[in-house]
């Protein structure tokens, strides 16, 4: 008999869709390069999984393909390993070394199969690990297409949502939680109007992932006493896998006027960096909201070592302000000084005149 028990936070899986859902990059060597048809394309579901299995117990999970071409396509599972690729939750997928006996824990029925078009097809996925495992495995499963055609090169890049990431944790005696900040930072020191966004970067010294997850808080006073905004961190539960360094990014925007995304027929335009083109907005509903002097944003987050939630905390500060909107203000409140004072003699001889005649 078997035991399994899978993680309750499902938002860990919002992360990894963006991970998945773009492009495997595989490094591939000599004699099983594999190449991808640009007509081939291929939808896999789930995109991960984020599984806890005891060692010495298995478990079998699911996994479906839709083959969004025209023809049909004949599919071999593949398994590889992925691990951490830059700090922006991408992943790097490579083929697992020859000494790993990990990748003969996981078996695929069927191990290959035939993909119709347009059909959900499944295949079981079984993982039985030995006594022996501990700490954590990072499998990439992949539905690789049998294309007739041979490539010249070592690598490739398979296109669009066709693989599946798995990580397993063995919940070992062996594991150890620890993270830290490593840095806490906003984009600018000084902003004309908002957003201001803030990075967050966390290194995981443990040897097992783990998911912090906290907020940001910001604030006219250094003890907080006054809390203008709460910002989420990490709300989609994105893993940081272990001995690698992770960003994440928040932003506060809600402020008056701001910059936003400039958009034609509700779509984003781009410049030609591929970058968002921010325009400013005002709303004039919201003019209570405008920012101005300097800002403290402090950042609490959390994370569980396997006995307790440990806290970290950091502090930047910043400053808001308008210049444009000080530099029309302080033009405006000159121009009425200077017309009362070269106009005051008028003002007084009309004032005189009335006086007079009463």
């Amino acid at each position: 008999m078997s035991t399994i028990k899978i993680m309750p936070n499902l938002q860990r899986l919002k992360w990894w869709l963006g991970l998945t859902i773009t492009t495997l990059v595989m490094v591939i060597t000599p004699g099983v390069a594999r190449a991808v048809d640009p007509g081939i394309r291929l939808t896999s579901s789930p995109v991960s999984m984020d599984l806890v299995v005891q060692p010495g117990t298995n478990t079998t999970r699911t996994l479906q393909l839709m083959n969004n071409g025209t023809s049909p396509v004949k599919i071999t599972m593949h398994l590889d390993e992925f691990s951490a690729k830059g700090v922006n939750g991408q992943a790097i997928i490579t083929q697992p070394a020859t000494n790993d006996p990990s990748p003969k824990w996981v078996s695929f029925s069927p191990a290959s199969f035939m993909a119709q078009p347009s059909v959900w097809e499944s295949v079981k996925m079984t993982i039985s690990l030995p006594k022996n495992a501990q700490l954590g495995y990072y499998y990439a499963v992949v539905f690789s297409p049998d294309v007739t055609a041979a490539p010249t090169t070592r690598a490739n890049i398979i296109k669009g949502s066709n693989g599946v990431l798995v990580l397993v944790d063995t919940q070992s005696g062996n594991e150890k939680r620890a993270a830290d900040i490593a840095s806490f930072s906003v984009s600018k020191k000084v902003y004309e109007y908002l957003p201001a966004t803030f990075t967050v970067s966390i290194h995981n010294s443990g040897n097992i992932y783990l998911a912090p997850f906290g907020n940001i808080y910001i604030s006219h006073n250094a003890n907080l006493t006054h809390t203008i905004a709460v910002l989420n961190v990490n709300p989609n539960g994105g893993n940081v896998l272990p001995q690698s360094n992770r960003d994440f990014s928040a932003t506060w925007g809600d402020g008056f006027p701001s910059f936003q995304n400039k958009t034609i027929d509700g779509q984003v335009v781009h410049d030609k960096a591929g970058q968002p083109v921010q325009q400013l907005h005002w709303n004039f509903a919201e003019t209570k909201k405008l920012r101005f002097g300097k800002y403290y944003a402090k950042l609490t987050l959390l994370y569980n070592n396997g006995k307790r939630t440990i806290p970290m905390t950091s502090t930047v500060s910043f400053w808001v302000i308008p210049w444009k909107l000080l530099s029309a203000a302080i033009i405006i409140v000159v121009a009425v000084v200077v017309a009362i004072w070269f106009g005051r003699k008028r003002i007084i001889r009309a004032v005189r005149v009335l006086v007079g005649k009463e």
